[in-house]
C-alpha cells in the first residue's frame, strides 16, 4: 500500500505509471462505441500528453496543466453525464489493471467528479 503522506500522483505510481494508465485508458475508450466518436480526427499523441498534464495537476503532481480551459474545449460536443461516467470507469479500470490501490482509485474518481459539469456543459447547474 502506498504511503498516505505522498501526494496522489505519487501514490498512483508517478509519471511513468500515470502515462501508461493514460495510454491504457484511451485504448479502452477508443474500443467503446459510445465514446470512440468523440475522438475522430484527434491527435491521440497530443491528447494523451494533455490528459497526462491535466491528471498530474489534478492529482497534485509536479506538472501544471497548460491546456485549454475544460468547459471551452468540451463545449458543444454533446458529452453527457453517461459519457463522462463511462470515460471515468475506463480510467478506473486502467488504474486497477496497473495495480493502483482501491483507496487511491476512489480518491482519483472523486477528484475527476469535480470536473463533470465543465465537461458535460452543466456548469452552473445546482445539485
Amino acid at each position: 500500500m502506498a504511503d498516505e503522506s505522498e501526494v496522489l500522483f505519487e501514490r498512483i505510481g508517478g509519471a511513468a505509471v500515470v502515462a501508461d494508465i493514460v495510454k491504457d485508458m484511451y485504448r479502452r475508450v477508443l474500443a467503446d462505441e459510445d465514446l470512440a466518436g468523440f475522438f475522430e480526427n484527434t491527435s491521440m499523441e497530443r491528447l494523451q500528453k494533455m490528459q497526462f498534464e491535466f491528471l498530474a495537476s489534478a492529482f497534485d503532481g509536479p506538472v501544471k496543466y497548460c491546456g485549454t480551459e475544460l468547459a471551452a474545449i468540451h463545449h458543444g460536443r454533446g458529452i453527457t453525464g453517461q459519457h463522462f461516467a463511462k470515460f471515468c470507469n475506463h480510467f478506473a479500470d486502467a488504474m486497477e489493471s496497473h495495480g493502483v490501490d482501491a483507496k487511491d482509485i476512489d480518491d482519483a474518481m472523486g477528484r475527476l467528479a469535480m470536473y463533470k459539469d465543465k465537461i458535460t456543459g452543466d456548469v452552473g447547474v445546482d445539485g
